[in-house]
């Protein structure tokens, strides 16, 4: 059994992590302004922006290993107030990772394929990260800071996910199997590209990092499918037999008041799946993964 600590359990992917990992493990969750309750869990409220907050946390729960999921994901948000972008998302990250090097703790940080600019595609843990917008911006320095702090930490650069979550904070997924069962239209980018990843092998691959304490660096978690939002939307409408009008392409371009966002982050996932020993789900077995499941109920 072994003390774990999962910052940002209320979101989506620390959701996932809290209830996959609870079983055999002592599992410790924080909570920002969102509270939940997750079988086998021990919720904290904190603000990971706030030493005192994280300083008590790491006392509390003494960790041997925390997963470091929390952040300000909102891409046009993050614009809009990059103080606070970079306040959790940056100086947050530093904190745990000078904490967790204090303590002893193992650290995994998740940073996001929006370190990168989106003109290749593809993209391995040799490229350089160029991000294009504050919100990648802020999730590279948190990298830094994390490795600066603590050389043995993981990063793992998350591919776009779904999957189920907790209440309102699921997946695009979700959001787009409500439109399709409602009958309405769902708008979904042409031009912008992914490698989708289903969070159940995000939770399969930090199980394997846990029991491996040799795993460090940088690696790139993904599908081994690159797609654009739409072609996404249209494996999802044929899975589900939906009436693949309902979907509407649009372009990145002609929506007004969007920030930037790179239009290739696609992922190459063959680190990970060499060194951690993962085999990703493609978007069909990962859809179905989600069925089977019966996790989304349509």
């Amino acid at each position: 059994m072994r003390r774990i600590l999962i910052t940002g359990a209320s979101g989506f992917l620390g959701w996932n992590l809290a209830r996959a990992l609870s079983a055999g493990n002592e599992v410790w969750g924080t909570y920002h302004e969102h509270s939940i309750r997750i079988e086998g869990c021990r919720l904290e409220k904190a603000d990971v922006s706030s030493e005192h907050d994280v300083t008590t946390l790491m006392e509390k729960a003494s960790p041997e290993v925390v997963l470091h999921a929390a952040a300000r994901i909102d891409v046009d948000l993050c614009e809009r107030e990059r103080e606070k972008a970079s306040r959790v998302n940056t100086e947050g990250t530093q904190r745990i990772a000078r904490l967790a090097a204090e303590t002893g703790s193992r650290l995994i940080y998740f940073s996001t394929d929006m370190v990168f600019d989106g003109e290749k595609g593809m993209y391995t843990e040799e490229d350089a990260p160029r991000p294009i917008n504050h919100y990648g911006e802020t999730k590279l320095e948190g990298e830094r800071g994390a490795l600066a702090a603590l050389p043995g930490a993981v990063i793992a650069r998350l591919a776009l996910m779904y999957g189920r979550g907790e209440g309102g904070y699921g997946s695009f997924l979700a959001w787009m199997l409500q439109r399709l069962k409602m009958g309405e239209s769902v708008p979904l980018f042409v031009d912008q590209f992914r490698t989708p990843l289903y969070v159940g092998d995000v939770c399969l691959a930090v199980k394997k990092i846990i029991e491996d304490i040799h795993i460090k660096g940088i690696y790139h978690f993904a599908g081994p499918e690159r797609v654009s939002r739409y072609e996404f939307g249209i494996r999802l409408a044929e899975m589900h037999e939906f009436s693949k009008r309902l979907l509407q392409p649009v372009r990145m371009r002609d929506l007004e008041r969007l920030m930037p966002r790179p239009c290739d982050t696609s992922l190459d996932n063959r680190k990970a799946e060499c060194e951690i020993g993962m085999r990703f789900n493609g978007i069909w077995e990962g859809l179905r993964a989600v069925e089977e499941s019966g996790v989304i109920h349509i």
